[in-house]
């Protein structure tokens, strides 16, 4: 056995099994870095191009699934923000629309498919307007004041919305709580935005989304005269006891 490990035959047989298993090696891993490979890229997110200034998208899918083709050293240190998918929406007018999405594939990097390849797209008018703000009081102040005046500022806000749900605004009220409340009173109120019957109406933008309330509360002048003839009785109860 020893004598065959020494041969000079056993030794070269086993430099070129070596170096065919090396070949293979650095060869198999060169095919594998020239050969392109795909990869899906699930939930990118699908954007709009070309929307007119005047609409408004009210439902389309918020991302779509993206398959790429290229090589093993393009697809590295990738991300999904750098992958783009959108929809064209040039001369597309309001209504619901069956709309083609495309890609645009990282450098080096082929896009073979989009799925879907096709979305539905909702476009409405946007409107925007502004609605003065009503004043409703809730509660009592503290006992012996009132309510003598109040300011709120801004007295009107701006409301922007898809026609749908602009259609449906009918008034802007700010619930005031005077529930023991006395004196000068400064606080921010948010005010909600309700429809004909009374509902409320969302999906809306306010602008600004708070209103300052200034509230002035007064002593009741009844109360006041009922105080100091109180205290002028004690007064008088004081004297007499001291005397």
């Amino acid at each position: 056995m020893d004598s065959i490990l020494r041969s000079t035959n056993f030794a070269r047989v086993l430099a070129i099994i070596l170096a065919v298993i090396l070949w293979l090696f650095v060869t198999g891993d060169k095919i594998t870095r020239t050969t392109p490979s795909r990869k899906v890229w699930q939930d990118v997110p699908l954007r709009v191009e070309n929307l007119d200034q005047d609409y408004v998208i009210t439902d389309i899918p918020t991302s779509v699934d993206l398959t790429l083709e290229g090589l093993p050293d393009d697809f590295e240190d990738l991300t999904i923000h750098e992958l783009d998918a959108y929809v064209d929406l040039t001369g597309k007018e309001p209504g619901t629309h069956l709309v083609r999405v495309q890609g645009r594939p990282p450098r080096g990097l082929n896009l073979v498919m989009l799925e879907p390849e096709q979305v539905r797209v909702s476009i409405e008018v946007y409107h925007s307007d502004d609605f003065p703000v009503e004043v409703e009081f809730l509660g009592e102040p503290a006992e012996g004041w009132e309510l003598a005046d109040w300011v709120i500022d801004p007295e009107s806000l701006f409301i922007g919305a898809p026609e749908s749900i602009f259609e449906q605004v009918d008034t802007i009220i700010l619930y005031v709580d005077l529930t023991g409340m006395r004196s000068v009173e400064r606080i921010n109120l948010t005010p909600l935005v309700f429809d004909e019957d009374g509902n409320p109406v969302t999906g809306l933008v306010i602008d600004p989304l708070e209103v300052a309330v200034r509230l002035v509360l007064e002593r009741i002048p009844e109360q006041v005269v009922e105080e100091e003839v109180e205290e002028e009785k004690e007064a008088e109860a004081e004297t007499e006891s001291g005397n």
